[in-house]
């Protein structure tokens, strides 16, 4: 998809989106403490708004947490709501907010002799892959991070042109290159460059790029795009994981480096990367994204666990 603006999306059928957009500058400059709350209230009501993706929610939290009583489940369903709420205005901070803007909030890193040991007077020792995950922190962590170090990061490109090149924009703010994921030619320059690059690797792209690895005792499809990408282009891989605490202070822990990865065994390298996740969940449950099916692709291609979405009439 073409990164570069057209006057055809000025047609009347993006007015809604552009004016999405000028609404959203003028949210981002209020008080960031307005913005949170904001954010918890919009993530309070938007469960009750969204049925599927409450029951896709739910099924999760179900599964993933079987000795939790019902209303412990309950609970959780709503805080993981809430933590979506303050993910769409910390979103919007990092694609929108000035430098003065993002100044104030504290943010730590935590392990970052581990950063440091990749690197010598500022030179990559080796290409780096970082793996994150789709914690509802995510942007906001890339744009903080991004106050520390340089790195490219992969996206998905939006259907709507418009808004993939708002998205698009807004990440090239933070980010040194956002590579469409199939782009192998552009990461492989970025990569050369002694680029670290951005990757998370925790949602379902079916049976033919995966394997089932263990997540939460649940054979899970797991991608082996992570063991692939290090296997092929000798990348050494750094995983990351992150949170905000109460007081919305935002933590970064960097981890070793994967020794011995990757191995021959794809099930034991998804395995590896979905221990490191889980114990990071179960740090901060809430906080992880839940909305999306984690557990769409079943070892037994029948035993759907989702309630298909109810189309409209």
């Amino acid at each position: 998809m073409d990164k570069a603006f057209s006057f055809a999306w000025l047609k009347p059928r993006y007015w809604g989106l552009w004016l999405g957009y000028a609404c959203a500058w003028l949210l981002v400059q209020l008080p960031l403490s307005w913005l949170y709350a904001l954010g918890a209230g919009l993530g309070q009501i938007s469960a009750p708004l969204a049925p599927y993706r409450r029951r896709v929610c739910a099924t999760n939290i179900r599964l993933c947490f079987p000795h939790y009583t019902p209303k412990q489940q309950k609970d959780l369903v709503r805080a993981c709501f809430r933590s979506v709420g303050i993910s769409l205005v910390e979103t919007l901070v990092a694609w929108l907010g000035s430098e003065k803007k993002l100044s104030p909030i504290p943010f730590t890193i935590h392990g970052l002799e581990h950063f440091d040991q990749s690197y010598e007077n500022g030179i990559a020792r080796s290409k780096i892959l970082w793996l994150g995950f789709h914690f509802t922190t995510l942007e906001i962590m890339g744009r903080l991070l991004s106050k520390q170090a340089r790195f490219a990061l992969f996206y998905r490109a939006h259907p709507n042109p418009v808004f993939n090149y708002f998205m698009l924009q807004s990440r090239s703010r933070y980010a040194y290159k956002a590579l469409e994921r199939k782009d192998v030619r552009s990461l492989i320059r970025v990569l050369k460059e002694g680029v670290p690059v951005w990757y998370a690797p925790d949602q379902d792209y079916g049976r033919k790029v995966s394997v089932f690895a263990p997540f939460f005792n649940i054979p899970t499809a797991t991608i082996t795009t992570p063991a692939k990408m290090a296997r092929n282009f000798g990348l050494t891989v750094v995983p990351m994981t992150y949170y905000r605490d109460e007081n919305y202070h935002y933590h970064l822990h960097i981890h070793p480096a994967l020794e011995n990865y990757p191995s021959e065994d794809e099930v034991e390298n998804a395995t590896r990367i979905n221990q490191i996740l889980e114990k990071a969940i179960l740090a901060h449950p809430e906080q992880y994204l839940w909305q999306h099916r984690r557990f769409k692709t079943r070892t037994n291609k029948t035993a759907k666990i989702y309630v298909k979405k109810k189309k409209k009439s």
